[in-house]
């Protein structure tokens, strides 16, 4: 790109013009820019060389197509001046500056989808085993339930059964009672009443003897 001016095809110079692109208006449009062009700042560096091209020749912006055509078969290219140059470049160093920052923002997004990614991943398999733990819960639940509910019925039954028995056992008891009862009432009251006579039959002394053995017959009492 050292070269003061380069010969570039008609054809190639009215593409640019007209806003075409190709490899070859590429080519003529780093030659103009003198700096390799990245794809993304290709038209920035058209726009730009442009102005300077119709500042140089303003009749250009009024000739169609054909009328370029018809100006030669070949075109002679400079570059652009030092000061317009320098203009370019301030301004492809902010592009530069812009496309550097928009690629560490898309690495460190990519960095973070990828964290993301690892994280739901492993939250899907927490998700899963919770899942998994709570099945297993819920099962042994009802089946704790189950058996629980059984063994309740089973005591139940067996305390219903109890209080029948015990119902029943007061019914037996207080009849057999009443009868042992009256039973025993009637032969002790009879042995009294024959008792009775035979002992008073037995003396007015109330079981002493008269004579010398009574001590209440001695004169000296």
């Amino acid at each position: 790109m050292s070269e003061a001016r380069k010969i570039f095809p008609m054809e190639t110079f009215v593409a640019y013009i007209k806003g075409e692109a190709n490899d070859q208006v590429n080519e003529m449009l780093s030659y103009l820019v003198q700096r390799e062009l990245a794809a993304e700042f290709a038209p920035f560096a058209a726009a730009l060389a442009k102005a300077w091209i119709y500042e140089q020749h303003p009749e250009l912006t009024k000739m169609s197509k054909g009328q370029m055509v018809e100006l030669g078969q070949s075109v002679s290219v400079a570059p652009m001046p030092v000061r317009a140059k320098a203009e370019v470049d301030a301004v492809f160093e902010k592009l530069e500056g812009f496309a550097a920052k928009i690629a560490a923002a898309e690495a460190k997004i990519a960095d973070l989808e990828s964290t993301v990614a690892a994280k739901d991943a492993e939250i899907a398999k927490l998700q899963a085993k919770v899942k998994e733990y709570e099945s297993e819960k819920q099962g042994e639940a009802e089946k704790l339930f189950v058996t629980t509910e059984a063994r309740v019925a089973e005591f139940t039954a067996k305390l219903e059964e109890l209080l029948k028995q015990v119902e029943e056992v007061k019914k037996t008891g207080v009849v057999v009672a009443g009868v042992a009862g009256a039973a025993a009432a009637a032969p002790a009251a009879g042995g009294e009443a024959a008792g009775a006579p035979a002992q008073a039959e037995a003396g007015s002394d109330f079981g002493f003897s008269g004579g010398a053995s009574d001590p209440f017959s001695d004169t000296n009492w």
